[in-house]
């Protein structure tokens, strides 16, 4: 009899792998062929070695424009080479008392956390698997990267090929639930399968005895989804009965039991998107699609301007008869013809064709494909027209912001299905691993039934691209200000809209200044404080003066009546005087 759980998971797979394959399977099949060759076996089975693989490509500018686009995300988002994102304290935790930038006990925990965080993730395979994430979406607009916990390392990442898994939604249109097709011989899954409640299929087992059976292969299928509370008892925390739920099936043997269930405290499965199709459809759309078209007719085209320079440098020929053979067509080659007869010797024949107009035509096409893959975002200054221009700080930075302005809708769409959930799962595996050491009571928050528990912290993503976007904010206070300013020596009033406080905190900061190195807005070290004290000072030292002052005065009034004294010392301290 058929396992209930199996049955419901693989009809439910069998459903949407029918929909996919129905609508996209193709795409991406003709996609890959154009735009990334090695992984054109989508639809097709194709055996290793070069032959079969680039049979259509003959213009490589969508592949070049492929790479470059993933290598600026890879540079961009997630520079290995830098800081690109960190925890902070959760807004819900602040009090008005802690809305400061000052390094207390819970955000220097949690910039420890980053740290460790950050040096765990570097050990890992993570930015070979990003690279391979940022190349899938960028061909496919559509990627989906696995976050668990490692065996060698802290954190494992797996990368999941277009065309091997299915995704849906929920209602908020974020990706919740994969189902992840993949081979592994039975050495593999001896390995990965190694709980003792993990349960091989013993039909797999008997087919595998023996030396030579560790090396067949088998299918499964690993359904990552959401559990709701009815399924689970939220007390345990057992892998039954965590929130996300994980459940491999051995697809050769689907009435058996699934071979794991178990599941995650947060969601592993980072599904990252370009852009989206308008329709309710879950997969995503990119320049891929748009540069199709073009990328199809540069390489038809590129065939006859192929042929039409092979063509000149070795021209057809006509040949007389008399001439059969006798005809050198090598590099100074001497061929003897009859002088009174000019019609029976070689000529050449039909090698008209404008090999320059053409390739101005593909030029053309390949900056219209670039664009599409928005190379020049990346680039930027080395995008500029004419080396011998010379561009004012003006030009530069309205040209910065345009490029930078383009990729900015889907830096938004990467750093919400991507980056945030990322760091968070990275965060979970490390905390429960305690890899982080104690968390501070500050970040501690009631879970019911009299439980206390970890507040999971902000993420705040600051990497190349959004530093260049600070810059550009920068960039438009100086200007602001380079305006103002001969206003104001006629009219210092102009700058009371401003709060120069806050001007001078956020250009620090997008000039890339730690928020620990400003001063707190209370508390014994703040900015308040300290100019609180600055004016106690100087009151203290004007009354100094006005009592030196006074004293001078007094000696000079020598024995005048009180009541004089009294006024005298009213007009220099600017106060009643004490006999008032």
């Amino acid at each position: 009899m058929a396992d209930k759980l199996s049955k419901e998971l693989l009809e439910r797979y069998g459903g949407l792998k029918s929909k996919r394959d129905g609508i996209w399977l193709s795409d991406w099949q003709y996609i890959s062929q154009y735009a990334l060759p090695k992984d054109s076996d989508i639809q097709t089975t194709k055996t290793e070695g070069v032959s079969g693989w680039t049979e259509l490509v003959f213009d490589t500018t969508m592949i070049e424009a492929a790479h470059a686009l993933k290598t600026g995300q890879y540079n961009w988002l997630t520079p290995p080479n830098q800081p690109w994102g960190e925890y902070v304290v959760p807004d819900e935790l602040k009090t008005k008392d802690d809305d400061d930038p000052g390094i207390d006990e819970a955000t220097k925990w949690l910039a420890h956390a980053s740290d460790v965080i950050r040096e765990e993730r570097a050990r890992s395979n993570f930015y070979s698997v990003v690279d391979m994430a940022y190349l899938g979406v960028s061909v496919f607009a559509t990627d989906l990267m696995i976050v668990e916990e490692g065996k060698k390392t802290l954190f494992n990442y797996r990368h999941a090929r277009i065309g091997t898994y299915c995704i849906e939604e929920d209602d908020e249109g974020v990706v919740d639930t994969t189902f992840r097709e993949f081979e592994m011989t039975y050495r593999q899954a001896k390995q990965l399968f190694q709980r003792k409640d993990d349960k091989i299929p013993e039909d797999m087992e008997r087919q595998c005895r023996g030396a030579k059976g560790l090396g067949k292969k088998f299918k499964f299928l690993h359904c990552i989804f959401p559990r709701e509370d009815s399924d689970r008892l939220p007390e345990r925390k057992d892998g039954a009965n965590k929130p996300v739920a994980s459940v491999y099936i051995a697809m050769d043997f689907p009435n058996e039991e699934p071979v794991r269930v178990s599941g995650y405290d947060e969601q592993p499965a980072l599904c990252q998107r370009f852009s989206k199709w308008g329709t309710d459809s879950p997969w995503g759309y990119g320049p891929s699609y748009l540069a199709l078209p073009i990328a199809r007719q540069l390489n038809y085209v590129q065939q006859f301007l192929d042929a039409l320079a092979e063509l000149h440098a070795y021209p057809r020929v006509l040949t007389p008869d008399n001439l059969d053979g006798d005809v050198d067509l090598r590099a100074g080659g001497n061929t003897v013809y009859d002088s009174a007869n000019p019609n029976a010797k070689p000529e050449e024949w039909a090698t008209v064709g404008d090999y320059k107009l053409g390739m101005e035509m593909q030029e053309q096409r390949r900056e219209q494909l670039r664009d599409a893959f928005m190379n020049k975002a990346f680039k930027l200054l080395n995008s500029m027209p004419l080396l011998d221009k010379k561009m004012t700080a003006f030009e530069i930075a309205q040209r910065q912001a345009e490029q930078l302005g383009d990729f900015t809708p889907t830096l938004g769409r990467r750093i919400t299905e991507f980056l945030n959930p990322l760091m968070m799962r990275e965060f979970g595996i490390a905390y429960r691993a305690g890899k982080l050491g104690q968390a501070p009571d500050s970040l501690m928050v009631d879970l019911g039934n009299g439980k206390r528990g970890l507040a999971m912290p902000k993420v705040v993503i600051s990497n190349r691209l959004t530093d260049a976007l600070k810059a550009l904010k920068n960039r438009a206070t100086e200007e602001t200000f380079q305006f103002l300013m001969p206003q104001v020596e006629t009219n210092p009033q102009v700058l009371d809209i401003f709060d120069m406080d806050k001007v001078n905190a956020d250009y620090a900061l997008n000039s890339g200044m730690a928020p620990d190195s400003m001063r707190p807005k209370k508390g014994a070290n703040s900015v308040a404080a300290i100019r609180q004290a600055r004016a106690q000072q100087i009151k203290a030292q004007q009354a100094a003066q006005a009592a030196e002052q006074l004293g001078k005065a007094g000696a000079g009034l020598g024995k005048s009546p009180q009541f004089l004294q009294d006024a005298a010392e009213e007009q220099m301290t600017g106060g009643k005087s004490q006999a008032a």
